[in-house]
């Protein structure tokens, strides 16, 4: 496997707006990114109330969508999100399938886990680990980091997986935390990442949360600035760590939110946005009262970011440049998927811009 691990860690769904913006991005941000993939379950259909898909035909592309848009580089893969009790029509765990896909590709993934997984999921980790010797990934909570216990509980998971602690990534996922006071969250997390001992002996540490916003309803004016709060975040805890103590690597959920509507979509309408990345926030323009499906309002959103007085230009990223060549009528208006890799390609370019001017 490349040099691993690698500045930024981006939670992404494996939509296709997703993939698309890691297969635009240049080599060296490909080369500087490790997504933690979470595989979703397959799309709902209410009209005839039950999955679109079923399992075997939800996943059987994955490989192949692997390793045209992401190639021989590493992710981590997350399925906690599928139903615990479903297999594939052979039988094999969805963890097993997926990455026995993956290797007909020669994707170097790491499969990912939690300490309360069920039984069989941790005997997939531990085969697909066997099998590839990549190690592990656990992602948990800031209350489990500061759990006294912590050390023990990561030691049994190890023993379970038959993994070693120098093969361990551990994400700290704090979702959406409470940010204010920023000084007393900063402290705790401090304190955790000095408490147990793990992390300073694992391959990696990494901290992760989001605060973008559910919806975008409440926005009130045609553009406005969401600050980045996780970004925010990282740089304090950065700057708060004591001297010796490894920096944990950046996570976050790309320019999404942890929750996403789930709703029936046949009465559910999106207004036009685009979300932008800049220093420290997000300007995202939204146009309201837009006839569902249309993409009549993307030109004149483009002008709004790039007359923002933020805008980084058309070189900057593949999706700045989308942004730029749409406002002109060089390229198509496009659909939610194309303003999805747009957003994510740029905020991904940014936030490792970002990371390589942090002291």
């Amino acid at each position: 496997m490349e040099h691993f691990p690698k500045p930024y860690v981006p939670l992404l769904r494996w939509r296709q707006g997703e993939y698309e913006a890691l297969f635009r991005l240049g080599d060296p941000q490909k080369n500087a990114t490790c997504p933690l993939i979470e595989l979703l379950p397959p799309d709902y259909d209410f009209e005839l109330r039950k999955p679109k898909k079923d399992l075997d035909e939800h996943l059987k592309l994955f490989g192949k969508r692997l390793g045209t848009k992401w190639a021989r580089r590493p992710a981590f893969i997350d399925a906690g999100r599928l139903d615990p009790a479903a297999r594939m029509p052979d039988g094999r765990h969805p963890l097993t399938f997926i990455f026995d896909e993956a290797r007909t590709v020669g994707a170097p993934l790491i499969p990912l886990t939690r300490l309360d997984r069920d039984d069989a999921y941790q005997g997939a980790v531990c085969g697909t680990a066997a099998i590839d010797g990549r190690g592990t990934a656990l992602r948990c909570s800031l209350a489990e980091a500061l759990d006294p216990d912590f050390d023990q509980q990561v030691e049994t998971l190890l023993r379970t997986l038959q993994i070693h602690w120098t093969a361990l990534d551990i994400i700290i996922d704090l979702e959406t935390p409470a940010y204010d006071p920023q000084d007393q969250l900063v402290a705790i997390i401090v304190a955790g990442l000095s408490g147990a001992t793990i992390f300073n002996s694992c391959r990696s540490v990494v901290l992760m949360s989001t605060s973008f916003p559910d919806s975008l309803a409440t926005m009130t004016h045609a553009v406005q600035h969401f600050p980045r709060r996780e970004w925010l975040l990282y740089k304090a805890v950065v700057q708060a760590l004591p001297a010796g103590r490894r920096r944990p690597i950046f996570g976050d959920y790309g320019i999404a939110a942890i929750n996403f509507a789930q709703g029936d979509m046949r009465y559910m309408r999106g207004s036009p946005n685009i979300r932008y990345t800049i220093d420290d926030a997000w300007i995202i323009a939204r146009a309201r009262g837009a006839p569902r499906g249309s993409n009549q309002a993307y030109p004149s959103l483009c002008g709004l970011i790039t007359g923002s007085g933020t805008y980084l230009g058309a070189h900057f990223s593949a999706g700045s440049e989308y942004i730029a060549n749409c406002q002109t009528g060089a390229v198509t208006r496009g659909n939610a998927t194309t303003w999805k890799w747009v957003a994510t390609n740029h905020h991904i370019t940014k936030v490792l811009d970002d990371l390589a001017r942090l002291p």
